[in-house]
């Protein structure tokens, strides 16, 4: 089945793309604004560390912040999970350690989606019309013009040109 010539190929990466960055599950940092899910102070002590196969590892400062995170693990793990069909974290895992400057990628898929890029859709070349041996009356036309330049451009277009029957 041909297309027609109104119709041209969708690329599919960018829309790919486009439709998972808009799903949080996708995002770098499915779980949300860290510092927005805890509040201000205690985003300054904690930092969520990793989040695979639905546990979400977090790194305290101390023992004190850890302590005062086990006592809202389901809270917090409600507010993560939200209005999600599918429960995105569902063991809350607490360490004392150095605190990460900024927050890591919990997603490792999304450095794949970061590669994901346009192909470049192919541009259909009108195909050629096939080349034809030069009658004797067009070979004694050309044979006729003193320009070689225009002798070989006139045999090209003739040769080009189908004849008819």
């Amino acid at each position: 089945m041909k297309k027609r010539a109104s119709e041209q190929a969708v690329p599919v990466g960018p829309m790919l793309k486009d439709f998972l960055a808009s799903r949080p599950a996708f995002s770098a940092n499915p779980i949300g604004d860290w510092s927005e899910l805890v509040g201000e102070q205690v985003a300054r002590y904690t930092r969520p560390k990793s989040l695979k196969k639905k546990i979400l590892v977090i790194a305290a400062h101390d023992s004190v912040w850890k302590h005062h995170l086990e006592q809202y693990k389901e809270i917090l793990a409600e507010k993560i999970n939200g209005k999600r069909a599918e429960k995105m974290v569902e063991e809350i895992v607490i360490r004392v350690c150095e605190i990460p400057e900024s927050a890591p990628v919990l997603n490792p898929a999304y450095k794949s989606l970061e590669k994901i890029k346009a192909k470049k859709a192919g541009v259909r070349r009108k195909a050629k019309t096939p080349v034809r041996k030069l009658t004797p009356e067009e070979q004694q036309l050309l044979k006729e013009l003193s320009d070689p330049d225009l002798r070989e451009i006139g045999a090209r277009l003739l040769k080009r040109i189908p004849l008819d029957g």
